[in-house]
């Protein structure tokens, strides 16, 4: 044998694994447990935060509907004082439903994946958290 000759190619093992399989640690749906497992850590402070945008966002009816009562009792100018300041609040109470029912879905999205460990849930649990922060993005701009 010459030891400065190339090597020789090995010949295929019919037990080899594929080359375009799942990376190591992946699990059958093609999900890292590692990623299934920082998203099981994310998803109770994800469920925590939507329920406080559901709670902020009935506080803020609340206060807006109360306003309103105020200022229906109220004469002189601070009926109007009221009045504007409830129409602030009344749409801005709305406008708070819509990220939380987003992190409500993605925490729910994250509980699938949980059980089922497809990729398909993982895209699910990311088109919720993209349409939230997308969400954010364009309240920032406004």
């Amino acid at each position: 044998m010459n030891p400065y000759s190339p090597p020789a190619a090995m010949p295929p093992y019919a037990d080899a694994p594929p080359v375009y399989g799942a990376p190591p640690g992946a699990a059958a749906g093609g999900v890292t447990e590692l990623a299934v497992d920082l998203l099981r850590q994310t998803r109770p402070w994800v469920m925590f935060l939507s329920i406080l945008s559901f709670l902020g966002s009935a506080f803020m009816l609340l206060a807006g509907l109360l306003m309103v009562g105020v200022g229906l009792m109220a004469s002189g100018p601070e009926k109007a004082i009221q009045a504007g300041v409830a129409a602030f609040y009344l749409p801005l109470a709305a406008v708070y439903v819509y990220p939380g029912i987003k992190m409500w879905m993605y925490g729910s999205a994250i509980g699938r994946l949980l059980t089922s460990r497809a990729a398909s849930d993982l895209e699910a649990a990311l088109e919720q958290q993209k349409s939230f922060w997308k969400f954010c993005g364009i309240s920032a701009i406004v």
